[in-house]
């Protein structure tokens, strides 16, 4: 893998990730959020941590692209970008979401819908990741 291709997908994985979670939290969810605003930090307090966001989202990005060039097979990508993604979302957003809902006083159906929003966003990251990053003789 190429050091260019590597640094493409991070970068891509990067904006991804975080257009991805900008549509899920802050446009799609946020009637939920308001809802139940005493489970939540304030806006102000929320933007004065959000370059810790900002770094979480690139470490995840870059960890996402190291592990999967390091299993990436001589396959379509598109499968197993999707493979990926999959497998990307049961490791985080599942196991994330349930522990969140055991953990605090919030409605279930806001972690399900953390599940599925963030669950679509591994996916298409899985996919952005595979088409950079396959290897040339898949391509």
């Amino acid at each position: 893998m190429s050091t260019g291709k590597t640094i493409g997908a991070m970068v891509a994985g990067f904006a991804v990730q975080s257009a991805g979670m900008y549509l899920v939290h802050d446009v799609w969810l946020m009637p939920e959020y308001r809802a139940t605003a005493s489970l939540w930090r304030t806006p102000d307090a929320i933007n004065h941590n959000m370059w810790a966001m900002i770094l979480a989202n690139a470490i995840f990005a870059i960890a996402a692209v190291l592990i999967y060039i390091h299993g990436v097979e001589q396959k379509s990508w598109i499968g197993q970008g999707i493979r990926f993604g999959i497998l990307l979302a049961l490791v985080t957003t599942v196991y994330g979401s349930v522990m969140s809902w055991v953990t605090m006083p919030m409605p279930h159906i806001l972690a399900v819908h953390w599940i599925i929003g963030e669950g679509i966003v591994c996916i298409v990251l899985g996919l952005v990741i595979a088409i950079i990053a396959q290897p040339k003789a898949a391509a």
